[in-house]
């Protein structure tokens, strides 16, 4: 395994990086989040919206966010998710960096190119 972190690792990390703090407004009807949320995701800069998902947990969205291209297969999968997240939000778990090594150990010899034809068996 090389000295450099893998992909999958790298995600894992990720969490504290993606982390912003906030807090709540004197008036009492908003959060102020880090100057860095904004910079990094200039996407939040307009309306959102929060859904509380666990006691003391809540998820913060673009509450209309513009989608070039819809998939409806991947607007039901993200659908069947977020329910599936709101449902149980106790079965979320951060992937270990061991989970990470082990993904990686299944696909290091896996190659893939964007470019490569499908055979026609493949499709549904």
């Amino acid at each position: 395994m090389p000295a450099t972190k893998t992909k999958y690792a790298q995600i894992a990390d990720a969490s504290t990086e993606n982390e912003y703090r906030g807090k709540r407004t004197r008036g009492g009807n908003g959060i102020r989040f880090d100057r860095a949320l904004f910079k990094r995701h200039p996407e939040f800069a307009g309306e959102v919206k929060a859904h509380v998902i666990a006691p003391g947990r809540m998820v913060v969205s673009v509450a209309k966010l513009v989608i070039e291209r819809r998939d409806p297969v991947m607007q039901s999968f993200l659908a069947f998710l977020a329910n599936d997240i709101a449902k149980a939000p106790e079965g979320i778990k951060p992937m270990s960096p061991e989970m990470a090594r082990r993904i990686d150990r299944l696909v290091e010899q896996v190659s893939v190119s964007c470019r490569e034809s499908l055979e026609e068996e493949c499709l549904l």
